[in-house]
């Protein structure tokens, strides 16, 4: 405790009260512990004895800290205290109570003080002392010399230290000295939160999560503060951009004091928040399954995460969802039988992402902006109005015929602000004579005409001739189909190309359920009379163990009563089960209360690249699907999990 150690600085250096008061040997108890890690790595010492002397700029530092007096020299001052204080110091093993010492008044001491020395406020260092490359005991740069360990040969050395800013919760951005060391054996070099092995330009990081990560270059942000964009990522639909901009109007006064002689600017940006998002979402993804994340390291973060994404997306395909065998009380039920009866929910909700404009193509696109993918690249010189198979005139869209031309110069024209400008000014001159006042409930500036979507054409028909249709800009997926238990938990979810076609549904809810035992005895769909004719005329006999009924609402609201068809094969009232003494058993709605929450990510993900695209959506769910799992115990609705072996296995 920090009183027993200044009594103890007390009894043996009576002297120093003379010189310091009780708050300043406080204030210097502190700040030693926040400098304990810097002593570690620039000091003689081991984990149970400190080092016999504090380097010289950290004593530097302490002294004007603590406007130390003139009747002693103040390094003498400062090695009295820290002879009498180091073991008391080191004795501090707990990195909570070290925490706990900082405060936005050690922050003000350090940049005002620390920083001349180049000492930070919380500084980074990497979070091993010796090698973790598993081959540097097999190919060793050089033999360890007599009488020395091979663990010693193995000591990280060469600290390099790295101006840099940290993004915290608490505090704002501050200055920190990012410090990287190096293995003398295999030159592998060690960084805050991850290590770059010699010659295989590989970035591995470190087991769980830490504390603070690397989002950019000279740029960390705190594993908290991550955790924060995402709740409100998930929970608000706030964007990388908006997070980004909130952060500094919180943090606005962290900013204006930040120090001016350092290098590095403290502004924060939506792609550095987007990074963090998918980068945290990563390490927590390994953490969970005990495993290493792996990355190139020449190249850009951006592509860096292209891969270790698509390995994620390619797990959560079909039952990758954590919680794809959740049951609970509001989701199943026990028949007389003793079977387990899961009702789910699918349905679609409009969210989209560029993809190729040939309708149904999964193919990826060469770049962001690009209309077609690589298979189908030829159609970019080809005219494009829609049937049309003649080139396009170098410098347009369209071919030189003229009516083709003329569709393509109103789209551009009507795309221009000049002409939605000059529309409302005539709009506005059409009223001014009925309504002076300008007063109007048709206000010009909402009733503004709709922008032509760069999804959409312009057309023009006649009685005698067909509707033209064109296509200038890209092309979006159609929708997202999700698969909800009705109790809310998300089961699973697929990319629609070109609609919402039951056929499409059909491969969908196979991928999802792959086998027998998994596949739910209930499935509420609000087109299930269209796949089950489909199934029908299919010859598809893999659901016929499982009810098909349209939920409660559709069922009164979109299918007609003359509709025999769906009357007989898909009315839930057919299915005693699904109805206890006149009250329904499920909530058939679940699917439309989730696509409430998961329509609000279109503007987030609208311009997103596929492998991001998938990650985000399936990222968003989990973390909702965990958050729902709570407030289901909380209830006492019982969540659990079926044994995911007995679901996969064929009967």
């Amino acid at each position: 405790m920090p009183v027993l150690s200044l009594l103890a600085c007390l009894q043996q250096c009576p002297e120093i009260v003379q010189h310091l008061s009780i708050d300043s040997l406080l204030l210097l108890f502190r700040l030693l512990q926040c400098l304990k890690e810097r002593l570690s790595w620039f000091s003689p010492c081991t984990d149970s004895e400190p080092p016999l002397n504090l380097p010289s700029d950290v004593k530097k530092f302490l002294a004007s800290a603590l406007h130390m007096s003139c009747e002693l020299p103040d390094g003498a001052l400062i090695d009295r205290c820290w002879s009498a204080l180091r073991k008391s110091v080191w004795a501090s093993t707990s990195s909570t109570f070290a925490e706990q010492c900082r405060s936005k008044e050690l922050l003000d001491v350090f940049a005002k003080h620390g920083i001349p020395q180049g000492i930070g406020f919380h500084d980074l260092y990497p979070r091993t002392r010796v090698c973790l490359d598993s081959n540097c005991k097999i190919v060793p740069s050089h033999q360890p010399s007599e009488g020395t360990s091979p663990d010693e040969s193995r000591k990280l050395t060469r600290l390099v230290p790295l101006h840099c800013v940290n993004f915290t919760r608490e505090f704002g951005p501050i200055p920190v000295v990012a410090y990287s060391a190096q293995c003398r054996s295999c030159f592998t070099r060690y960084y805050p939160d991850y290590y770059v092995h010699e010659r295989r330009g590989l970035r591995s990081y470190y087991p769980g999560v830490p504390p603070s990560i690397e989002v950019a270059k000279h740029t960390y942000i705190e594993a908290t503060l991550c955790e924060q964009f995402s709740a409100s990522m998930v929970f608000a639909w706030v964007s990388g951009q908006n997070n980004a901009k909130i952060y500094q109007e919180q943090h606005w006064e962290a900013e204006a004091e930040f120090p001016l002689v350092w290098p590095v600017v403290p502004r924060l940006d939506g792609p550095m928040v987007s990074d963090a998002f998918f980068l945290f979402a990563l390490l927590r993804d390994h953490d969970e399954h005990e495993t290493l994340l792996v990355l190139q390291n020449d190249t850009n973060q951006s592509i860096r995460l292209s891969s270790a994404l698509l390995q994620r997306n390619t797990a959560m395909v079909g039952p990758g969802q954590e919680q794809w065998n959740h049951i609970c009380d509001r989701c199943c039920a026990q028949k007389v039988d003793g079977d387990t009866m899961r009702a789910v929910v699918t349905d679609g909700v409009t969210v989209g992402r560029p993809c190729c404009g040939v309708h149904d193509c999964k193919g990826r696109l060469l770049s962001q902006r690009a209309r077609f993918c690589d298979t189908h690249i030829n159609y970019e010189r080809q005219c494009s109005i829609l049937g049309c198979e003649n080139d396009a005139e170098s410098g347009f869209k369209t071919c030189t015929t003229e009516s083709h031309r003329a569709i393509e110069t109103a789209h551009t024209t009507k795309r221009s602000a000049l002409f939605q400008l000059r529309q409302r000014l005539e709009r506005v001159g059409q009223r001014q004579p009925s309504n002076p006042n300008g007063s109007s409930d048709d206000d010009p500036m909402l009733d503004d005409e709709l922008d032509m979507d760069e999804e959409g054409g312009t057309g023009a028909s006649t009685q005698s001739s067909p509707k033209v249709r064109a296509r200038f800009g890209r092309r979006w997926t159609h929708n997202e189909q999700l698969c909800v238990a009705t109790c809310g938990v998300v089961l699973g979810r697929m990319t629609m190309y070109g609609s919402e076609a039951v056929s499409g549904v059909k491969v969908f809810l196979r991928r999802l359920f792959p086998t027998q035992h998994s596949l739910p005895r209930v499935i509420f769909y609000d087109s299930a009379c269209q796949l089950k004719k489909h199934l029908l005329a299919s010859g598809d006999t893999y659901f016929d163990n499982s009810a098909l009924p349209v939920d409660v609402f559709h069922m009164k609201s979109k299918h007609k009563e003359s509709d025999e068809f769906c009357g007989f094969h898909c009315n839930p009232a057919r299915w005693p089960e699904l109805h206890d003494g006149g009250v329904w058993r499920f909530n058939s709605s679940a699917a439309e209360m989730t696509n409430a929450w998961f329509g609000g990510f279109i503007s987030i993900v609208r311009e997103m690249r596929e492998d991001r695209y998938d990650f985000f959506l399936d990222e968003v769910i989990k973390q909702r699907n965990c958050r729902t799992i709570h407030e289901l115990a909380l209830h006492g609705a019982h969540p659990r999990k079926l044994e995911r072996s007995w679901l996969l296995a064929e009967q």
